[in-house]
């Protein structure tokens, strides 16, 4: 387990976050009875892999984390200002501390839940291992790229 001090520091990274990408606490648009004054929008890359997510999600839950991954790494490649390298020992970590926020974003975008469940949702044994799997195949459709490309 994590220092109280590094959780500390998670914790504030993923509430700055949130403000920036402005989902902290709503139900997606299309669910949203008053759209009110919403503040800042949510980002179009964001709402683009939310909803990538959303439809991969509907045939499986590994389609729907290989959306994530995919398109996840186009956005740390356009907006690298999203990882948080204070907080990780290096890019990769920061790379898999921000798909873990965008997870917990997502499912709180998706189902309206609030982030203490959406937390919960990340650290259910199944979902890691399917995390794992979805990681793996990933990793392994680079090394593919990179064989085709030599």
């Amino acid at each position: 387990m994590a220092s109280l001090n590094k959780q500390q520091k998670r914790a504030k990274r993923a509430k700055i976050k949130a403000r920036q990408i402005n989902i902290h606490g709503r139900k997606p648009a299309a669910l949203d009875d008053d759209l009110g004054d919403i503040g800042e929008p949510i980002p179009e890359y964001t709402l683009a892999m939310f909803s990538k997510m959303r439809d991969a999600e509907a045939s499986s839950r590994g389609e729907m984390l290989s959306a994530l991954l995919n398109d996840l790494a186009g956005i740390i490649s356009d907006h690298p200002e999203l990882l948080d390298m204070e907080n990780a020992d290096n890019e990769a970590m920061a790379a898999t501390h921000l798909a873990a926020d965008m997870l917990i974003d997502y499912r709180m975008w998706a189902d309206g839940m609030d982030r203490e469940t959406a937390q919960a949702w990340l650290t259910d044994p199944q979902f890691i291992t399917d995390f794992g799997d979805a990681l793996d195949t990933y990793r392994q459709s680079l090394e593919a790229e990179d064989e085709k490309s030599e």
